[in-house]
């Protein structure tokens, strides 16, 4: 429990309290690699976020954005539709660097910056959220 209010907080550090991304971040938008999507499943999907809410039936994962170049902190945003949500978006913004997780957070405003790309993100459909 330790690890996540840490990760958390160091991920709201980060995150300037979810400041809309600046031009260069958007600039920096490549698509999601299999290694990215996988991980998401594996690491986060799987371990951290497992709560019966109901089956995902349309998932989309964004671009990968470079945050922090002197870091290497790099992230993304998935956004679901849980089954029984009234067609509601859910979304998670997620930070990496070098295949590490850094952290996650949840309605992370930035995920809605209109200038991020997302994609379908099949892997995700029949999941539990």
């Amino acid at each position: 429990m330790r690890i996540k209010v840490f990760v958390c907080a160091a991920l709201l550090a980060l995150a300037g309290c979810n400041a809309p991304v600046s031009q260069s971040v958007a600039d920096s938008q490549r698509p999601p690699s299999n290694e990215v999507r996988q991980n998401f499943i594996n690491i986060v999907f799987k371990r951290t976020y497992r709560h019966e809410a109901g089956e995902v039936v349309w998932a989309r994962i964004s671009s990968v954005v470079l945050l922090d170049p002197e870091k290497q902190i790099y992230a993304y945003c998935v956004r679901i539709v849980p089954k029984h949500s009234w067609g509601d978006w859910a979304y998670l913004g997620i930070s990496f660097t070098d295949g590490q997780i850094l952290g996650a957070t949840p309605n992370d405003n930035r995920c809605k910056d209109k200038r991020l790309r997302y994609y379908p993100f099949p892997e995700m459909n029949g999941m539990k959220t």
